[in-house]
């Protein structure tokens, strides 16, 4: 017989409000793809890097390798970058969303570049579960990478945005979260 889920998060109340921390999900593929890309990346570095001894061809200004070396190095870096900040995520990043009476509060702990973000909780409207599954794309039809998306599970509106987190959670758990906000009275009837 199988055990119920039990889900992702970890939600409970503090002294000054709810914290929910969700763990960013594993997504295999995308771990051993980056990883196997990441460690090809590093052995071109050092293969490349000698060649930067002969930086100056024979009439004292650039060569075309040397130029083409640096602006591959430039974009290889940048790609190299991204993955690293990418792979950190999938393998250790959570993501920590805050309610107090007055505001919700999202961050992502390991996850460079994002930036935390806080929302007046009385113009947050229509809180609701839509569950959005992960799909395997590069580039999908609304010109972004698919895999790289906000697939968050609990949805506000804000002004004319929707507002996305609790990223890869199931349905039933984010109901469930929701409705512990709303019976603890954190979210009210004005915020569905």
């Amino acid at each position: 017989m199988e055990r119920p889920y039990s889900g992702i998060a970890t939600h409970y109340e503090t002294p000054t409000g709810y914290s929910i921390i969700v763990p960013a999900k594993k997504h295999l593929p995308i771990i051993i793809i980056f990883s196997l890309w990441l460690f090809g990346w590093i052995q071109s570095i050092i293969f490349f890097a000698p060649t930067l001894e002969n930086f100056y061809d024979t009439n004292g200004g650039l060569s075309f390798e040397v130029i083409f070396f640096i602006v591959w190095w430039i974009l290889s870096t940048a790609a190299g970058l991204f993955v690293m900040k990418t792979l950190m995520w999938y393998l250790i990043g959570k993501e920590i969303i805050t309610i107090d009476r007055d505001q919700i509060s999202i961050s992502r702990k390991n996850d460079m570049l994002f930036r935390h973000k806080i929302y007046d909780l009385q113009e947050a409207k229509r809180f609701h579960v839509e569950e959005e599954h992960f799909e395997f794309v590069f580039w999908n039809q609304g010109n972004s990478l698919g895999i790289f998306r906000n697939r968050g599970t609990i949805r506000f509106e804000y002004g004319f945005k929707t507002i996305k987190f609790a990223n890869d959670m199931d349905q039933a758990e984010a109901n469930h979260i929701l409705e512990r906000l709303r019976s603890s009275g954190y979210l009210t009837a004005t915020n569905f």
